[in-house]
């Protein structure tokens, strides 16, 4: 019986995991794995604590060669694949090479969004030969266009490195997708504190200089600068996809069901490159996040094999130490609850909206409550609650209800059978059963 071919296309998390999946319930089928990469599988996570210094090229790997060998996995990195041949279910290579395949998983990542043309001086931080092309400049002044947790890391490793560092934001607070304004004003305090000049709502109009940067003009004022990050974004890089028949979504990512499949039959998609569920919503949204990533292939592996799997949902995590202060933001911000109330889970309603905020010197921690569920939290040196934010996490994506979680609590037979419900006791304070911790209705 001949062996089934599976190809994957990206050398990523996402690529990986689901390879590992798929090996670990099929011994048998042929495993290739094709990547423009040149190395094995690296944390892109860790690029910022590289260019800092604060750890060693090698210990951003995550694999070795080895690890692939180990599961029987062919690589062909330096491999692009310029074409997928749907029809006749082969891949097409640079200078024409051709590879047949059974069944195959995109996992093609994203790309950062650009603004205009890359002159000397102008990086992006997505890769590793991005990050020893950062090193390799030596500059002096560095704005950051885009203060996400990519534009303030990377912000905060050239400080490390000497920089006078500008960071460029065009919406009104930093961190806008992880932090509401209050939570970000205190982590622009921080960041200021450390010589870093925060700009908000402020647009980057024009890159300055011939064939080398030598500042940005904006929309308020003209910054000097020697080199330019752009983070204002990634985007799916599906542009393999299109021309093979694959479906795309509304929002740019590869369209996949529950299953991670894409419209054709033994095609799978996975990672940065898909639009997936959201897991508080329902709605298909991009989540380009690395521990999303991980679990899609994980899915998509399985699936591939044979092993019917369902995803349960993607969800917004930020997790972004700044200089010495742990941030950590997940779920919806009640700004992002505010833009999306029209869709169906909310039904226009955001009467039942309030905020639950406690503030103890350094400590921070704010959760965003619609009716009786929690659909956001954010936190800033939590400390010993530190640990508990990860059930925190897991009780708001499994959709617990507030009340469920304080009948449990006052109830000490029930308390006994879940004692998980004892640890998430501090971020709610309870009276007859309902919420009262400076409660706010919005």
């Amino acid at each position: 019986m001949r062996r089934l071919k599976v190809a994957i296309i990206g050398n990523g998390i996402a690529g990986f995991s689901a390879a590992s999946a798929l090996r670990s319930l099929d011994r048998e089928s042929e495993i290739t794995m094709f990547s423009r990469e040149t190395t094995p599988l690296y944390s892109p996570c860790a690029l910022p604590d590289y260019i800092a210094g604060e750890i060693p090229r090698h210990r951003l790997f995550v694999k070795s060669e080895r690890d692939y060998e180990a599961l029987g996995i062919r690589t062909r990195f330096e491999k692009e694949v310029r074409k997928i041949d749907g029809p006749n279910r082969e891949l097409i290579m640079d200078g024409g090479e051709r590879f047949p395949f059974d069944r195959l998983i995109i996992a093609t990542g994203s790309e950062a969004i650009l603004l205009g043309e890359m002159k000397r001086g102008v990086f992006k931080l997505k890769t590793l030969r991005d990050a020893e092309a950062i090193l390799d400049h030596q500059g002096k002044k560095a704005v950051v266009v885009g203060t996400g947790a990519i534009g303030i890391e990377i912000g905060i490793a050239l400080r490390q490195r000497g920089y006078e560092v500008v960071l460029l934001e065009m919406l009104d607070h930093i961190l806008p997708l992880g932090l509401d304004r209050k939570a970000a004003d205190k982590v622009k305090t921080i960041l200021t504190a450390q010589g870093i000049e925060v700009f908000c709502g402020e647009r980057a109009e024009k890159v300055l200089g011939e064939e080398r940067v030598d500042g940005l003009i904006t929309d308020k004022q003209q910054i000097a600068c020697d080199t330019l990050i752009l983070a204002v974004g990634m985007k799916p890089n599906v542009a393999l996809v299109k021309e093979a028949g694959v479906s795309v979504g509304a929002k740019g990512g590869i369209k996949v069901n529950s299953r991670m499949e894409t419209n054709i039959p033994g095609v799978y998609a996975c990672g940065d490159c898909v639009e997936s569920r959201d897991a508080l919503t329902g709605e298909s949204y991009l989540h380009l996040f690395w521990h999303n990533a991980a679990r899609q292939g994980t899915v998509a592996g399985r699936n591939c094999a044979g092993v019917p799997t369902e995803y349960r949902g993607s969800q917004n995590l930020l997790n972004v130490e700044v200089f010495g202060h742990h941030v950590v933001g997940f779920g919806f911000t009640e700004a992002a609850l505010h833009r999306f109330k029209d869709i169906d889970a909310f039904g226009g309603d955001l009467s039942d909206l309030s905020v639950v905020e406690e503030e103890n010197g350094n400590c921070y921690f704010r959760l965003v409550v619609k009716g009786d569920r929690v659909m956001g939290g954010q936190f800033i040196d939590v400390g010993q609650r530190e640990r508990d934010v990860g059930l925190l996490w897991s009780f708001i994506t499994q959709r617990r209800s507030v009340g469920g979680l304080i009948r449990i609590l006052e109830n000490e037979a029930l308390l006994k059978q879940k004692p998980w419900a004892r640890r998430l006791d501090p971020f709610f304070a309870t009276e007859k059963g309902r919420l009262s911790m400076n409660r706010e209705k919005r």
